[in-house]
């Protein structure tokens, strides 16, 4: 069954109200239930419960039937919303094109000619590259008949940059599907790849330069490759550099942003991701402020999609900044939500459990932790292995801390059956190495201050200096440093992750 309820929890306020005037104008019987049933649904009542709500009895056939002619006309209304804000400045340029192309038969050549030099501009501005196409294929066809026609060779040199322009963009859509397709074996799979042969064996196959920068569009898919590289590599640090500068200069070639807004909110978002990676917290939120400023933009049209990412990372930062009470609040204010984007709210919920872990308060993070009721395996499918070893490992000291030792040898065991050959085969043997401490922490917990324990400790780690060292990777250290040196775990953290 098609979730609409889902659908329609994305709605802002005055998209529901344009909704609800759309039903009532395409009724034309007084006794027809679809407004009840949109409302139903937007209050978010039981299915089970709405037949009898809509019938007085439970008539699903009935039902099923209004369901179905309310998704239809769910269609309709997005698609109406869509061609009328979305694709505007498609539909603009499409309609003079058509225009011109009306008055060129007439032989109106001036007025013509007029129309497509101000089409030109506004469908450059906009990076329409197959809308430019039309403009330049016309303005060729004509060049001949007229004088007010641009210089035919410069008609033909803009149109053969313009489909290079155009190449380029569809050569980058199908390299990043190539690479996504790929990268999900080590996401979600746990697979070992080599990255650089990958990406240059796709730019190779379909000859894309590096130094792209089209649209926010084609920068967010570079980005989210190069993004998915970085994470599994742990090198942030090396990746802003070529995203920032990317990002500034399609900022000050496009002078419109709606068109592009979507991609424009993902992409301030995988900056600010990357800044918070790299512990330059203030620059993170710098960036999440633009991040912030542009959902608020077409009437909060993405606000809903973007709340949760955004929240969740502007709380990291406050965290790992020393202010905690402000992250966790942060987060009890979305942790309920009741429709929400399942990976972002994930975050949400691994995020708030760390917090509340590295506060002492285990019962809080307990209570969040009985949220996690699927499998890892579905996990896995849902947020990548990444995500699912995070959770694994703070559920192991999460254990620790309430004395369940039976239940973390259980857990232990699991773990290292499913997880230690990925590590071994990805080069992470850190993440063995610490749990082999963990293991000799909550076995002999008197031995964690001697001097033997910390000498074995320090000699077994290799840490990469501040700046590049993995913030999660040095939180869960942390753990193990505070119970050595016997102070609080979060004022460890800060030491460990504070940039001097």
């Amino acid at each position: 069954m098609i979730a609409i309820d889902v659908i329609i929890s994305q709605f802002s306020t005055e998209e529901q109200q344009e909704f609800v005037k759309y039903l009532n104008y395409k009724n034309k019987r007084h006794d027809t239930k679809n407004v009840q049933l949109f409302q139903l649904l937007l209050a978010n009542h039981p299915a089970k419960e709405i037949p009898k709500k809509l019938y007085g009895k439970d008539n699903k056939t009935a039902y099923h039937g209004l369901r179905k002619r309310l998704w239809s006309s769910l269609v309709d209304f997005m698609a109406t919303q869509s061609l009328t804000h979305e694709v505007s400045d498609e539909l603009e340029i499409t309609k003079r094109i058509l225009v011109a192309r009306n008055l060129l038969l007439q032989k109106q050549f001036k007025t013509a000619f007029k129309i497509l030099n101000k089409v030109e501009k506004k469908a450059r501005e906009i990076l329409h590259f197959s809308l430019l196409n039309e403009v330049y294929h016309t303005q060729i066809q004509y060049a001949h008949k007229t004088s007010y026609a641009p210089p035919l060779e410069v008609l033909i040199e803009k149109c053969t940059a313009n489909q290079q322009d155009f190449l380029q963009e569809e050569k980058l859509n199908m390299a990043y599907a190539v690479i996504q397709e790929n990268l999900q074996k080590v996401v979600y799979k746990g697979e070992v790849i080599s990255f650089q042969t990958l990406i240059q064996e796709t730019y190779e196959r379909f000859g894309i330069s590096k130094e792209i920068g089209l649209s926010y569009k084609s920068l967010y898919q570079l980005a989210q490759i190069i993004n998915s590289v970085a994470a599994v590599n742990k090198t942030y640090f090396a990746v802003e550099p070529f995203i920032l500068e990317n990002y500034k200069d399609i900022s000050n070639r496009l002078k419109q942003t709606d068109k592009h807004l979507f991609y424009h909110i993902k992409v301030l978002h995988l900056i600010a991701n990357i800044f918070f990676r790299k512990k330059e917290f203030a620059q993170s939120v710098h960036y999440l402020d633009f991040m912030r400023a542009a959902m608020e933009q077409q009437k909060r049209r993405y606000y809903k999609g973007s709340l949760l990412s955004y929240q969740c990372l502007l709380a990291l930062n406050y965290n790992y900044s020393g202010n905690s009470e402000k992250a966790i609040a942060l987060l009890e204010e979305v942790v309920d939500f009741k429709k929400y984007d399942l990976e972002a709210m994930l975050d949400v919920h691994l995020s708030l459990i760390v917090f509340y872990f590295q506060q002492g308060e285990f019962k809080k993070a307990q209570k969040v932790f009985s949220k996690f009721y699927h499998t890892d395996k579905w996990y896995e499918e849902k947020t990548g292995v990444d995500w699912v070893i995070k959770k694994n490992l703070i559920e192991l000291l999460l254990h620790i801390e309430l004395g369940n030792i039976s239940y973390v040898d259980s857990r232990f065991i699991s773990f290292q059956r499913k997880y230690y050959p990925f590590f071994k085969k990805s080069g992470e043997n850190r993440v063995i190495t610490f749990l082999k401490f963990v293991k000799d922490y909550y076995h002999a917990p008197e031995n964690v201050t001697s001097v033997e324990f910390h000498t074995a400790v320090k000699n077994s780690f290799e840490w990469k200096v501040r700046v590049e060292e993995d913030i999660f990777v040095m939180s869960f250290y942390a753990w193990l440093k505070a119970k050595m040196s016997k102070t609080p775990l979060y004022q460890t953290t800060l030491d460990l992750v504070k940039i001097e």
